[in-house]
C-alpha cells in the first residue's frame, strides 16, 4: 500500500468504510446463516483493543488507560466476521463509537426475526448499551466485574441456603443463581446470572469465587446463559487472530488517517480470508483462524 496510505483523510476514510461494508454484506449472510444453523442463534462481540505505538511521532495518539502510548481500535464481529472497526485516537473512550458502528454497519446485515446474542465485557454496564439491545429486541449479556455495581447484585442473594443454587458443573464444583437489581437510574430491573466456585483448578478455596453477568433472558437453563456468554473468550480470540495474522500490531504511518485507512485496510484482508473460507473451502474449515 506504502504511499497510497498517505493520501488519506477524513473523508477517504469514510468512503473507504462503506467499502467494507460492501464486501461485509457479500458475505456476511452466508456467515449468519452458519452460526444460526450451528448454534442457533448469532453470537456478537463487541470489544476495543489497544494499539501501541512507539515514540512520539504518531499523530492523535496518546496515553491510555494501561499507561501505554497508544491508538484504541474498537470493534465489532458476527461469529468470525470483522464486520465493524474504527481506529480511535489515543485515551478515548473504551466504546468509543459503539452505537454508530452497531446501527451503520451491523444491524443492516442482520434481517429481523434473527435469535441475536452479543457478549460484552464490563466497560458495556452502561444503562444506554442495555437500552438499545432491548429495544433492538436482540438478547445480550456483559460481564460485571466493577466491584461497586457487583456489590449490590450480590447482597441480593446474601444468606441463601445451598440448595438455591443450581450445579452448572458436573463435578459440583461451580453453582449459578438468579439475582435482581435496579441500578441507580435505569428504567428497569435487571435480571444477572450469579456464579459461585469453590476450586480454582484442583485447589479448594476458604472463600467462593463469585463472577457476575448481566443477562436479558431468564428462560434459559443458568447452565446454557453461563455458557453462551463465556464463549465471548472464542470471540476475543477472532479479535486478537487478525492483529497477529495480518501484522496489525504496530501501525506504520505517523499520519492518523493514514493509519485509519491501513486497519481498514486489514479489515477488508480479513473479511476476503472469510470469503476464501466460505467460497472456496469445505465447511469443516470454517475456523476462527485464518493463517492456515
Amino acid at each position: 500500500m506504502g504511499e497510497y496510505l498517505t493520501l488519506f483523510d477524513a473523508n477517504t476514510v469514510k468512503a473507504l468504510y462503506s467499502v467494507v461494508r460492501t464486501l461485509c454484506q457479500q458475505i456476511a449472510p452466508e456467515v449468519i446463516n452458519h452460526f444460526v444453523e450451528q448454534k442457533e442463534y448469532l453470537p456478537v462481540f463487541l470489544d476495543g483493543t489497544e494499539i501501541e505505538v512507539t515514540g512520539r511521532y504518531f499523530e492523535q495518539a496518546d496515553v491510555g488507560y494501561s499507561g501505554n502510548r497508544q491508538y484504541w481500535l474498537h470493534n465489532i464481529f458476527i461469529g468470525h466476521l470483522w464486520v465493524s472497526g474504527r481506529l480511535n485516537p489515543g485515551a478515548s473512550d473504551v466504546c468509543i463509537g459503539w452505537k454508530e458502528q452497531l446501527e451503520n454497519d451491523v444491524a443492516p446485515l442482520i434481517e429481523q426475526g434473527i435469535p441475536v446474542w452479543a457478549r460484552m465485557d464490563n466497560a458495556y454496564y452502561r444503562k444506554e448499551v442495555v437500552e438499545w439491545f432491548e429495544q433492538k429486541q436482540w438478547d445480550f449479556s456483559v460481564s460485571v466485574t466493577n466491584s461497586n455495581n457487583c456489590r449490590p447484585v450480590l447482597e441480593c442473594i446474601e444468606g441463601l441456603p445451598d440448595h438455591a443454587w443450581t450445579a452448572i458443573r458436573s463435578d459440583g464444583t461451580e453453582e449459578a443463581i438468579f439475582s435482581y437489581h435496579q441500578p441507580a437510574n435505569w428504567q428497569r430491573e435487571q435480571t444477572y446470572v450469579v456464579t459461585r466456585r469453590w476450586h480454582d483448578g484442583k485447589q479448594w478455596l476458604i472463600e467462593p469465587r463469585y463472577c457476575v453477568i448481566l443477562v436479558s433472558r431468564t428462560d434459559l437453563p443458568l447452565k446454557e446463559l453461563v455458557r453462551r456468554h463465556r464463549e465471548k473468550q472464542g470471540q476475543e480470540n477472532a479479535q486478537k487472530g487478525p492483529l497477529i495474522d495480518l501484522d496489525l500490531h504496530h501501525p506504520p504511518c505517523k499520519k492518523y488517517h493514514a493509519n485509519q485507512a491501513f486497519y481498514a485496510c486489514g479489515q477488508i484482508a480479513q473479511i476476503l480470508l472469510r470469503a476464501l473460507q466460505y467460497r472456496a473451502l469445505p465447511k469443516s474449515e470454517r475456523q476462527h483462524g485464518i493463517r492456515p
